[in-house]
């Protein structure tokens, strides 16, 4: 979920005729605005949660958004299906990961810190027990330990899961780029099998496990947006068009509450979610690479797409604020009062979101990169080339 989405695919030495890709490097801006879409599904599921709307609005609310916590879902996979996209076969594992590194730790350490401060004025509830799983939500870890899942900011526990999938992408390209098609497919098959039975996993491992927020068991929807990609940048394959793929997610996106299979913890309805999702995501990547970008590639779209990531952290932390005026913190209105009082907590997340875009985000990563060993070992050989 914090991948730039603006990242290209290398220029290709010479255009293979297989690969159905123009021989120019492609931005993938559809995809940009993608994000925004997902971090709107997330932000209508929290809204939900915490119960701004009562009465018939609220089972109406409920029932379009219950299935928004799958936006985290997408942009699991979306991360996968950038970072192969953009995949650099001369980047070191130590630049790559001073890359990511940069682009997540220092709005994560800020959403901590905010965190923190509504959990010791308005938001009790959201306060974490003991320095341990505070620490370990600093350092990323935190979602190993299921009990601790939510600790710190409740939100960054996906971000332990990227960190994770950041950790383990130069293996996982190593292992698939190259690949033979049928391979290809075939890890593509497993992913969509293993998020399936993720839950029967966490239900009979040795130790203790959580489906929804270990990292290892996220691992396959990454897996599979770094397959999409390949199989993209490197066959002659074109995903179905949106008319097809846009439906399907939709039906996915249904399917995610789905019941498992009886006797067991295997759920089909999962990986419909995470295969309609797939696709969706790798459709939009095609019309964006063959020149008929879709309504997602506007100027606005990829602004708010760019805001998505410190939208996503704050939002939470901004909505449970937001409804602690009540005495329950739950404020279950008449649809009119609760639509007023969702658009002023969307209007302060994202408020808040611009101002941490332009003022860290942004700012911390420019720094944080003149620190890549690539770029310094590459001005070093050029110097020496020139003596």
């Amino acid at each position: 979920m914090t991948i730039s989405t603006t990242m290209t695919a290398p220029r290709l030495a010479a255009a293979s005729p297989a690969s159905g890709l123009p021989p120019a490097a492609r931005h993938l801006p559809s995809l940009t605005g993608l994000r925004w879409l997902t971090a709107m599904l997330i932000f209508g599921h929290h809204i939900m949660a915490v119960e701004y709307f009562g009465g018939r609005a609220g089972d109406l609310w409920g029932f379009v958004f219950e299935a928004g916590k799958t936006g985290v879902t997408l942009f699991f996979i979306l991360s996968g299906f950038v970072l192969a996209w953009g995949h650099k076969p001369a980047q070191t594992a130590r630049s790559f990961w001073l890359h990511r590194a940069a682009r997540i730790y220092p709005l994560h350490v800020v959403g901590v810190v905010l965190a923190l401060v509504a959990a010791a004025t308005l938001v009790p509830e959201i306060r974490t027990d003991g320095l341990a799983p505070l620490g370990a939500n600093v350092l990323l870890l935190s979602g190993w330990v299921p009990d601790w899942w939510q600790a710190g900011n409740p939100a960054s526990w996906s971000l332990v899961c990227e960190a994770f999938f950041y950790l383990t992408f130069p293996l996982v390209i190593r292992l698939v780029a190259g690949r033979t098609t049928r391979v290809l497919w075939a890890v593509a098959a497993g992913a969509l099998l293993l998020v399936a039975l993720a839950p029967q996993i966490a239900a009979i491992a040795p130790v203790p496990m959580s489906a929804a927020s270990t990292p290892v068991l996220r691992l396959p929807e990454f897996v599979l947006g770094v397959v999409l990609a390949l199989v993209m940048k490197e066959t002659a394959w074109r995903p179905a068009p949106l008319r097809f793929a846009v439906p399907l997610a939709v039906l996915g996106y249904a399917l995610s509450e789905a019941p498992a299979l009886p006797g067991t913890e295997i759920r089909p309805g999962l990986a419909a979610t995470v295969g309609g999702f797939a696709l969706l995501v790798a459709s939009l990547a095609s019309a964006d690479t063959h020149r008929s970008s879709t309504f997602l590639a506007g100027a606005a779209w990829q602004e708010l797409g760019r805001l998505s990531f410190a939208f996503y952290l704050v939002h939470l932390l901004v909505i449970a604020s937001v409804s602690s005026a009540w005495p329950d913190g739950h404020p279950e209105l008449h649809w009119p009062r609760a639509v007023a009082l969702a658009g002023l907590a969307f209007m302060i997340s994202l408020g808040l979101a611009w101002l941490l875009h332009r003022g860290v985000e942004t700012r911390v990563q420019r720094v944080l990169l003149r620190f890549d060993p690539d770029r310094r070992d590459g001005a070093v050989a050029r110097r020496a080339a020139v003596r």
